[in-house]
């Protein structure tokens, strides 16, 4: 009996061990399962809140100043979504002011815009236009960036810039606000003057409120009257005042007119197209590239719209096909007649025959040998060598 009563109990400890490990292991299994999803929580927590943070605008006005308190910026937009951290908006349909020292300097319109760097960097893409208000000059691309502390707008794409004075296009270019100068970069071309005048090259720069335009790399220039060219130019290096309507041009020159038909090279000329004068105070060559006649001089003004030509200072002519030569101190050259008026130590020579005039003055043509020299002073003789021909 007593040892059936000892099983007995050996038996119900052994089936309440049993019971309580169960229960264990089933409190284990639940702990497990309450610690993964505690452990997922977490996480779906914080998913939850960055959907929270990603802020949404629409119709907003935005606005930026700087560490002073100066407003540097202020648009409006259709819709504007931060980023979580605030550091990046992306905009649509972007209208605004862009200031500087508490003036407007830009005002902006582009249909898509990108804030970074808490709003000191601005993006703009797809039909941009700018203008200051202040030259009334238009900028017009399909990808810009601002920098405030800069004071400069990149314009990274197809650039086309407007004005009263000028238009012109590039494939890139900056426009500083504090100076308001345009740098333009590749494939330049411009127009100005009611398109009368048109220039090409791959560097430009212009200072709007000078009214001047800076070429200091290979630049061609051509004129224009009802479409048709009227002279055309090449340089290394000019500077176009568009108020003077004058254009300063250094470094081998070429100088090209149509009607008439004449050359000019110098190392520097001042050129007004829309008078079509040419001034220039270094040695200066002009062509007749049709009737073969070359005048030269140390100073010359050259009036291509009533086919005069002045030149002073060791005044050189020459008629090529004909080789005749004329010396003198100053020279006026009719360049549709082709007569010259030559004044001071006169000297002509000629071949077949060969002969030599000298005076004070001269009158006639070069390309024909049709010349008349004379002196001033009537108690002079005009002094005539002949000299004879070697071959006979």
């Amino acid at each position: 009996m007593n040892q059936y009563n000892t099983f007995k109990q050996q038996h119900s400890l052994y089936h309440w061990l049993l019971k309580g490990g169960m229960l264990v292991l089933l409190l284990s299994l639940i702990a497990c399962q309450s610690g993964k999803q505690a452990q997922k929580k977490p996480d779906s927590q914080a998913e939850q809140t960055r959907n929270e943070t990603s802020l949404m605008l629409n119709d907003a006005t935005l606005e930026q100043s700087n560490e002073e308190g100066k407003l540097l910026w202020k648009i409006q937009v259709d819709e504007a979504k931060y980023s979580p951290d605030r550091k990046k908006a992306n905009l649509t349909a972007v209208k605004g002011n862009i200031f500087q020292d508490g003036k407007i300097v830009l005002q902006i319109k582009a249909d898509q815009g990108e804030i970074y760097r808490d709003g000191t960097e601005i993006f703009l893409k797809k039909n941009i236009l700018a203008v200051d208000p202040r030259n009334k000059a238009v900028i017009r691309s399909q990808e810009v960036e601002w920098r405030p502390k800069d004071s400069l707008l990149i314009v990274r794409k197809d650039l086309q810039g407007s004005h009263p004075q000028l238009e012109v296009s590039a494939k890139e270019g900056n426009y500083n606000t504090r100076e308001q100068k345009l740098e333009l970069t590749g494939q330049i071309v411009g127009t100005s003057e009611k398109k009368s005048l048109q220039l090409k090259t791959e560097h430009l720069i212009w200072e709007i409120p000078k009214q001047t335009i800076i070429g200091d790399r290979l630049l061609k220039l051509a004129r224009f009257h009802n479409k048709i060219i009227t002279d055309n130019l090449i340089a290394n290096k000019a500077t176009v005042h568009l108020d003077k309507k004058e254009v300063v041009i250094k470094e081998n020159i070429e100088f090209k007119s149509v009607k008439p038909p004449v050359q000019v090279a110098s190392n520097e000329i001042i050129w007004n197209y829309k008078t079509r004068q040419v001034r220039s105070d270094k040695p200066v060559k002009l062509i007749h590239y049709q009737d073969n006649v070359t005048i030269t001089g140390n100073q010359a003004e050259v009036e291509f719209a009533q086919n005069i030509a002045h030149l002073k200072g060791g005044v050189q002519g020459m008629s090529q096909s004909n080789e005749a030569k004329l010396y003198s101190n100053d020279l006026t050259w009719n360049m549709a007649s082709q007569t010259i008026e030559a004044v001071g130590n006169v000297i002509y020579e000629q071949q077949n025959p060969q002969f030599n005039l000298t005076g004070e003055k001269a009158v006639g043509t070069l390309n024909n040998k049709n010349i008349i020299v004379t002196n001033s002073n009537r108690q002079e003789r005009v002094v005539t060598e002949i000299f004879p021909d070697q071959n006979k």
